[in-house]
């Protein structure tokens, strides 16, 4: 009887510890890691605080002020960023022939952050933007690579399959600049396995693409990764001008499952929480006369996050392993999509805590 008793009891042991295993799998398995691009252009220093921005967007200046490149407001920064579930910022990162790294005012918030006192509460990584004036190619190439090396080393770096993430904005520059899709692919074989030199497992590079297209040049040019840096366009309608912004939300879900069909790589999909830039309107962009979302809010933010969220859940085979998604973004305040709480505006922060505290 006391045999039959002690049998009865592992069997129950056993049962518990596979279901309770089975749910920590599922957990597991289910757990997004999502991350916001951070753009840091609020030196003082550019032009991006242009006197429209000050004197008709004041909803958008944050709680610390335009300027934001310091120390003590990077560190606070990290702080909340984490408190509201955010695991990663992906830097923009820029590179000018004749100017080191850290003259150019828009990659010090990367030093910020690394020096920081709240490092370890956040992962990064960096995004190259490598558009007009800061192209990368053959000539610059092997400098470029020593560099990233250094930051891939750095422990809060983030990685996909075990390996550093990089991320290029686009690939058409790349192309032009490498002459050809095989030329590139060789440039990103050296970087891999100069990573490997380095006591790495490699390096995992990404693409920003929008479109077949877009997707099928990167991944000919060797990306590992697909992703983007915001797909703004896919929900104007027409000639309209001022677009609310739910019609963005609904786009771009449509947006990521068409993307999905010509990707043969992981994807991270983004999610555009806003976009009006006619603070930063000029005679070339004529930004003051193009389309834009109307309604950002707490709110909208919230749903925004939350779209991305069911999307990844449902297509959990196309993304990276660690089910990663970007947010467009922390601070693109100039162009109309931030999270950066605000002085006089909202705290688009509360939306986004709410959506990732409701994905739990």
């Amino acid at each position: 009887m006391h045999l039959l008793r002690l049998r009865h009891a592992l069997l129950i042991t056993l049962v518990i510890m596979l279901v309770c295993g089975s749910r920590l799998s599922f957990a597991q398995k289910n757990k997004n890691k999502i991350g916001a691009y951070y753009f840091d252009g609020w030196s003082g220093t550019t032009f991006h605080i242009t006197e429209d921005l000050k004197t008709n967007y004041k909803d958008r200046e944050p709680v610390w002020g335009w300027v934001t490149s310091s120390q003590k407001v990077v560190d606070e920064q990290i702080d909340l960023a984490a408190g509201a579930g955010l695991s990663f910022f992906s830097f923009c990162w820029y590179h000018r022939n004749g100017k080191t790294v850290e003259e150019l005012p828009e990659n010090r918030a990367i030093s910020f952050f690394k020096a920081s006192k709240n490092v370890k509460k956040l992962e990064y990584c960096l995004l190259v933007a490598n558009h007009g004036g800061f192209d990368v190619g053959p000539e610059n190439w092997d400098k470029l690579t020593k560099i990233w090396l250094e930051e891939f080393k750095n422990p809060q770096y983030l990685k996909v399959d075990k390996k550093p993430l990089l991320i290029f904005f686009e690939s058409a520059s790349l192309l032009k600049n490498f002459g050809s899709p095989q030329a590139l692919s060789e440039a990103f074989a050296r970087l891999r396995q100069s990573a490997k030199d380095a006591g790495l497992a490699g390096a995992s590079i990404a693409i920003c693409a929008g479109s077949a297209d877009g997707i099928a040049k990167a991944e000919a040019g060797g990306a590992d990764v697909i992703t983007g840096y915001n797909y703004h366009s896919v929900g104007f309608i027409g000639k309209e001008q001022a677009i609310p912004i739910d019609t963005l939300h609904a786009a771009e879900q449509r947006l990521w499952t068409k993307l999905v069909q010509s990707v043969k790589k992981p994807y991270i999909p983004v999610s555009t929480m806003g976009w009006d830039p006619r603070p930063w309107s000029n005679d070339k962009n004529k930004y003051v006369d193009r389309p834009y979302f109307t309604g950002f809010s707490a709110k909208s933010v919230e749903l925004s996050v939350r779209g991305m969220i069911k999307w990844m859940n449902a297509n959990p085979s196309v993304m990276t392993g660690e089910r990663i998604g970007l947010l467009y973004a922390w601070n693109e305040n100039g162009e109309g999509a931030w999270l950066t709480p605000g002085k006089t505006g909202p705290n688009p922060l509360t939306g986004l805590k709410a959506a990732l505290k409701a994905k739990k």
